[in-house]
């Protein structure tokens, strides 16, 4: 009795597949492809047929939720990319509240309140996300996260090339909502409210006293220091997610390097972005 045949829409379902983790695949993949041919007997529908959109979809979700989960069942690596990516997020939302600040106190030092009354509005939008987040509202804080970045795109979006420079400066804020998309899905934890209250209060306080001219070195001199300090306490998450946030904002700083202004100031912020990227971070031992 010869080998069955494998039909085209079980190798395209086996594909789809791979997007999960091989360990999810090695406990569900017969049992998840047997569900998905049952009801798809047809030899026309065996040769030419296709996963369904709804399928495709489903599949994708329950990627992110495996590959960035949170739960002792889960393994430690899949537990730490979650951790990192949620904390990516969250470190985003608390720069976007720090520029809040800074916009809040530009515009009563060069205008008192009146001439960048729509630009200090709009710099409010991650302090209502960061709110949406701690408030348990997960589609509302990734709705806002969108709606703050939107506005910096219009530039690139209008222009191309011209802007390309621009996608650096908005790569952080891009970041940000692509993380708290795939990081805060709906198995995700809750967020550590009082915590992170506390670090939100004090992101924009920073941002009110930082003032427009020295903003950017209060922020880079903030990432060092909260980066040292996960280093000494052995923070693998923050620790990570502080690199990677370095590197994101890496873009920012070479504005203002490629700008001719200030440049020993920018050349030395590029250095110390580029030591808090790759300094060491200490692995958590898993017993």
């Amino acid at each position: 009795m010869g080998e069955q045949r494998v039909s085209n829409l079980e190798r395209r379902y086996r594909r789809l597949l791979r997007v999960l983790p091989r360990w999810y695949r090695d406990d569900r993949e017969e049992e998840m492809v047997g569900i998905f041919l049952a009801g798809r007997t047809g030899d026309l529908d065996q040769e030419h047929g296709w996963p369904g959109w709804g399928e495709t979809w489903a599949v994708l979700g329950l990627a992110v939720r495996t590959h960035l989960g949170a739960g002792a069942a889960l393994s430690a690596g899949v537990n730490r990319r979650g951790e990192v990516v949620r904390a990516l997020g969250v470190i985003g939302l608390l720069v976007g509240l720090f520029q809040a600040g800074v916009a809040i106190t530009s515009s009563v030092v060069s205008s008192g309140f009146t001439a960048l009354a729509f630009t200090v509005l709009l710099a409010q939008v991650p302090v209502a996300a960061f709110v949406a987040l701690l408030a348990g509202q997960r589609t509302a804080a990734k709705l806002l996260a969108l709606a703050s970045v939107l506005p910096g795109l219009v530039p690139v979006l209008a222009f191309g090339a011209v802007a390309g420079t621009w996608w650096l400066f908005q790569l952080p804020a891009l970041v940000t909502f692509v993380c708290l998309c795939l990081g805060f899905h709906r198995e995700a934890p809750t967020p550590p409210v009082g915590r992170l209250a506390w670090w939100g209060g004090g992101a924009l306080l920073l941002g009110l006293a930082a003032g427009p001219l020295t903003a950017t070195v209060v922020l880079i001199a903030a990432l060092v220091v909260v980066r040292v300090v996960a280093l000494v306490r052995g923070d693998f998450v923050l620790g990570r997610a502080l690199s990677v946030f370095a590197l994101l904002e890496l873009g920012p700083v070479v504005l203002l390097l490629l700008s001719g202004t200030v440049v020993a100031l920018a050349v030395a912020l590029v250095v110390v972005l580029v030591v808090s990227a790759v300094a060491p971070v200490r692995k958590p031992r898993f017993s």
